[in-house]
């Protein structure tokens, strides 16, 4: 039996870049499936560019004690028609913190700020064949809608992805 460690969830600010950047190039290592970016892409970050894209605020964390131990986009569409949508990802969580809890935090966070912030629906794509990621996803109430043929390539390898969808309405009624 694993035993949950008190983690605390933020938004990433550009103080973290050191960090952030550390822990998805190990992401990008470790499982190449759940990133776009390639591991030799992942190398060429900047000190400088890493505060940048975190100075955006579209990156949440979930800490242990100071220790940033995961992380995930959360990107609201901008437009007036679609605006009431949000896409997350990547979402990765270091091996040494799965199960004890953190990536609950994280996505529980996450669906909290967006609930907050009057998003209606989450949208994510992942990997046909990164099961455990969608077994977490699913279990937190994303629904796989649609496989998107060929939608990266890794290692010159064409690659579907399952678009999955969580809608906060439907969810905050079934806990209403």
């Amino acid at each position: 039996m694993m035993i949950e460690r008190p983690y605390t969830y933020r938004v990433l600010t550009a103080e973290d870049g050191a960090s952030w950047d550390a822990l998805r190039k190990e992401g990008v290592r470790d499982f190449p499936l759940g990133f776009l970016v390639t591991a030799d892409e992942a190398e060429t970050m900047t000190a400088e560019k890493a505060r940048s894209i975190l100075e955006n605020g579209t990156t949440r964390g979930v800490f242990d004690a100071s220790s940033l131990v995961g992380y995930c986009g959360l990107r609201r569409e901008t437009l007036q028609q679609t605006c009431h949508r949000a896409e997350i990802g990547p979402f990765y969580v270091t091996s040494a913190h799965q199960g004890c809890g953190a990536a609950r935090v994280l996505m529980d966070g996450v669906v909290s700020e967006a609930r907050t912030r009057g998003i209606e629906q989450l949208e994510l794509f992942v990997d046909v064949e990164n099961t455990r990621a969608l077994a977490f996803y699913k279990r937190h109430g994303f629904e796989p809608i649609s496989v998107h043929p060929d939608g990266v390539r890794i290692g010159g390898k064409s690659r579907d992805a399952h678009f999955c969808i969580l809608r906060i309405g439907r969810v905050m009624s079934a806990v209403s």
